[in-house]
């Protein structure tokens, strides 16, 4: 129990570690209520209506420190685990978890944040939520009975309509048996004992993942939606976004003064809109509609899906691609994995009795915390080669436009040259050595 606790309060604390755009200054008291007696986790989560606060991930300033999260969260989770008894089916294991992350109650919702700059609220772009996590809603989702229900997950939620149509036949989610059964059916499998969980959750994890940074890359080009693609407008509004040309003179001289760079800006610009024709789960068109319908505000008090449409897509007029929320979407989406990994390897070795049973349990778990680490490794490669590309892709542009107008001043100079060499041939005295 003591090394599960270990384990997740590493997971809860270490992903917030990772975060870039995360700094841990001092904060004021008044900033966080901390955790007392008289004040318990529901009074300063305002009954989970508020995210728990967190100060210093450090834990090296003492009294000083603020840490709602790990002295809430953690002992109803741990004493969670007590509550697995011998037999416990996989679809117990499941549903406790995706009821106690995802339900009406959520009695143990991992929901923090960090303070704005002024102390004296939160700053929503920099929210962890399991309400607001894909991933979380994905595997709760995804295992429907034979009345098209979800048992495992609240009717009332507003994260369904992110994805396109049915996960499991999109993803190819079915694990089937000889004789044609699906092991991960609540119809076929109503104990989803013979569901190799492991396989399941990558695969959710991975597309997710994946459905993300495509949507994100074609974003740094200001391709934002496949279906309403205009080759000039997105060269206008790539312009206006990274250099502040809003002009209709001004773009029709860059056009006109630099077609090279604005054929290859429309070649990339194409070649990412084909990308985000590739997004396999996500629903982007709506996420688009949502955010030009609604806009994203400078005060960010948005959740659910307004809070994915915009982490996704509000960087086209914040300046800069890798934004607060976005960097705070994907480690949402990569803490709530590792933490279901975390409880379901344990869990699902608490319910056995039999040594054999353990043993075989435990091969099961190890192959699912190999795939697990094989995802963080992934998902740190591809955080590291899009923020490389969103920082040098602008300065890739400006460097051919100023390649391009280099080129040019050395064309037009060509005439005068030839004329200037041969006039110093003319003029020079054939008496003198040129050596």
């Amino acid at each position: 129990m003591k090394t599960c606790e270990k384990i997740t309060k590493c997971l809860i604390v270490c992903v917030v570690i990772g975060l870039p755009c995360f700094s841990f200054a001092s904060w004021k008291e008044s900033a966080c209520n901390n955790v007392t007696q008289e004040r318990p986790c529901t009074s300063v989560s305002d009954n989970y209506k508020q995210p728990y606060c967190i100060t210093n991930v450090n834990h090296n300033r003492g009294d000083q420190d603020v840490d709602n999260a790990s002295s809430c969260i953690l002992p109803i989770f741990t004493n969670k685990f007590s509550e697995i008894a011998p037999k416990t089916t996989t679809k117990d294991i499941i549903n406790n978890y995706c009821q106690s992350l995802f339900g009406e109650l959520s009695d143990w919702r991992i929901y923090f944040a960090k303070s704005t700059d002024s102390l004296a609220d939160l700053d929503w772009q920099q929210t962890f939520d399991s309400h607001q996590s894909l991933f979380l809603y994905a595997l709760c989702s995804s295992f429907k009975d034979s009345e098209w229900n979800m048992p495992f997950i609240s009717s009332n939620n507003l994260l369904s309509e992110v994805y396109k149509w049915d996960l499991v036949k999109t993803l190819n989610l079915q694990q089937r048996a000889l004789n044609g059964k699906n092991y991960c059916s609540l119809e076929d499998e109503p104990s989803l004992n013979r569901c190799d969980i492991g396989m399941y959750t990558t695969k959710i994890f991975a597309w997710i993942m994946s459905d993300l940074f495509k949507i994100e890359y074609a974003q740094v080009l200001a391709v934002d939606d496949a279906e309403n693609f205009e080759a000039n407008k997105k060269i206008q509004e790539f312009m206006s976004w990274y250099y502040n040309i809003t002009g209709s003179s001004e773009l029709k001289e860059i056009e006109k003064t630099y077609k090279k760079t604005v054929s290859q800006l429309k070649s990339d610009q194409k070649y990412y809109k084909n990308v985000l024709d590739t997004v396999r789960i996500i629903d982007n068109e709506k996420l688009v509609a949502l955010v030009k319908e609604s806009w994203c505000p400078m005060k960010w008090t948005i959740v659910w899906m307004d809070f994915i449409a915009c982490a996704l897509h509000s960087s086209q007029w914040r300046g800069k691609p890798l934004t607060p929320s976005f960097v705070t979407l994907l480690y949402n989406e990569l803490l709530h994995y590792r933490h279901f990994v975390a409880y379901y390897t344990y869990a699902s070795q608490s319910r056995f009795d039999k040594s054999s049973e353990k043993l075989e349990e435990e091969a099961k778990s190890m192959d699912f915390q190999r795939y697990a680490d094989m995802q963080v490794e992934a998902f740190e490669l591809a955080g590291h080669n899009f923020e490389e590309f969103s920082m040098t892709y602008p300065l890739h542009i400006w460097m051919l436009m100023y390649i391009e107008k280099v080129e040019k001043f050395r064309n037009n100079f060509t005439d005068v040259v030839t004329s200037f060499y041969s006039l110093s041939e003319k003029l020079q005295n054939v008496q003198e050595s040129p050596y």
